[in-house]
């Protein structure tokens, strides 16, 4: 009876601590994490980046300060920026800026135009420019980081550790949640029957299939890649660890974002009969999956029926349909410069009572900056996967594997942004930081073997 009653309370409390999106805590807790990213920056710059990485995965928990929600990420980062600029003293070049990055100026400065003419809450919208800009600023950050190739390497690594030991815990989560411990666990109902899906410390379950999905990408490429023999044993329990999590985190828009994926990579890599199994065992972990959730949540005769329920007649499928209705009609009205960022939420509920949002990239780039804002960004992208693909065509070796690994897993993550987008979390910006900065890293070192 005293074990049962100690450890309903530790599962009490973790669980309120897990659950809770916003921290209570005193104003100045989260400047420990800046601390501390300053110390061990100061102490070896060179762990600015894996920082960043690490970092930017614990994007469940927020700070309350000055009426906007700060993640521990922002703190992080400003630590290791301050600390990085003071330690290694970096002129204008060492940050790579190109002429592509007034795109990026320009779309901020739409958003902002935006925002002050349409907005119905001006302050709304801005403090979520705020978070567009820091989502720049981590990128341009991120790519001085990683512009040699001793760093992109590091780099990479990080995103794989990460990338595995967050599928880990969603994982743990999954398979504590039934004996009453919640390390991160949503549950859906449908009908009579309740399932439940691993998020861990990722934002939300769709946030950790993502972010698990991309990982899987990278080590599946890595793996087939001859110069990477002597890792595949590692790479190949991180594939296992992080194919797990997609499974687990139900998440169907990362499940088909894989599948493009996996059909990139057999198109890219010469190994193509694992690159076939690698994706037949895939499929049959999501339908286990499947299969298993619709089980624990009491499918009994009608499995396959539930199981198909789930996976096609969710009611978060509609929900999303008719915001996407909504916010369609809203762009008609002002399609030149669209509402201004965040104004979605300012302006319409969820069927839950939360803010709404717009599950769609493309559209909610529409939306909120009009036809002008979109074409600035898409003009982005397409000039990075541009860049990417002339840099892979000339590159060699471990380095030309990195970031193949990481053009696949991103093309991977913009598909799945066209059903569930997040886009403007930061370790979005991680990865196409770390994609532009593979690029400078490949082309340096290219230069450098020719000389």
């Amino acid at each position: 009876m005293i074990f049962l009653n100690v450890w309903a309370r530790m599962t009490q409390r973790v669980t309120q601590l897990q659950l809770d999106q916003t921290v209570n805590a005193p104003w100045y807790v989260p400047l420990f994490f800046a601390a501390g990213a300053f110390a061990v920056t100061w102490a070896r710059a060179e762990l600015a980046l894996p920082l960043l990485v690490l970092f930017s995965a614990f994007d469940r928990y927020r700070f309350e300060i000055a009426g906007a929600g700060l993640r521990v990420e922002h703190f992080v980062f400003l630590g290791a920026a301050l600390a990085w600029v003071t330690r290694t003293r970096p002129n204008f070049k060492s940050f790579y800026f190109s002429r592509a990055d007034f795109l990026l100026a320009a779309y901020l400065g739409v958003g902002l135009i935006a925002s002050l003419w349409y907005a119905p809450n001006a302050r709304e919208s801005l403090k979520f420019l705020g978070l567009m800009a820091y989502g720049v600023a981590l990128f341009w950050f991120v790519r001085a980081l990683s512009a040699d190739a001793a760093a992109f390497a590091r780099g990479m690594w990080a995103l794989i550790l990460v990338g595995a030991g967050a599928s880990a815990f969603g994982i743990c989560a999954w398979l504590l949640f039934p004996f009453g411990v919640n390390l991160g666990v949503q549950t859906y109902t449908l009908e009579s029957f309740e399932t439940f899906s691993a998020y861990g410390i990722l934002y939300d379950s769709n946030t950790l299939g993502m972010y698990a999905m991309a990982a899987a990408l990278v080590q599946i490429t890595l793996v087939l890649d001859a110069s990477f023999a002597r890792w595949r044993g590692a790479l190949g329990a991180g594939i296992v660890l992080t194919l797990t999590a997609v499974a687990l985190s139900l998440t169907r828009t990362a499940w088909i974002a894989l599948l493009c994926g996996l059909f990139l990579i057999l198109l890219s890599s010469p190994r193509r009969r694992w690159a076939l199994a690698i994706g037949g065992a895939a499929l049959v972990l999501l339908v286990g999956a499947l299969v298993l959730s619709s089980a624990l949540a009491g499918g009994g005769s009608a499995l396959a029926d539930f199981s198909a329920a789930r996976l096609f007649a969710s009611k978060s499928v509609f929900f999303r349909l008719e915001g996407s209705a909504r916010a369609w009609q809203d762009f008609l009205a002002s399609p030149l410069l669209g509402h201004g960022v965040n104004t979605f939420a300012q302006k319409y509920d969820s069927p839950a009572g939360t803010r709404d949002w717009i599950s769609n990239w493309a559209l909610m780039a529409l939306h909120d900056t009009g036809v002008v804002g979109f074409a600035i960004l898409a003009a982005w992208l397409l000039w990075l996967g541009a860049q990417t693909w002339r840099t892979l065509r000339a590159a060699r070796g471990q380095l030309r594997a990195f970031l193949l690994a990481l053009a696949i897993a991103y093309a991977a993550l913009l598909i799945a942004y066209q059903a569930t987008s997040v886009f403007w979390l930061g370790w979005n910006w991680v990865y196409v930081g770390l994609l532009a900065g593979g690029n400078v890293a490949v082309r340096r070192e290219a230069a450098r073997n020719e000389t």
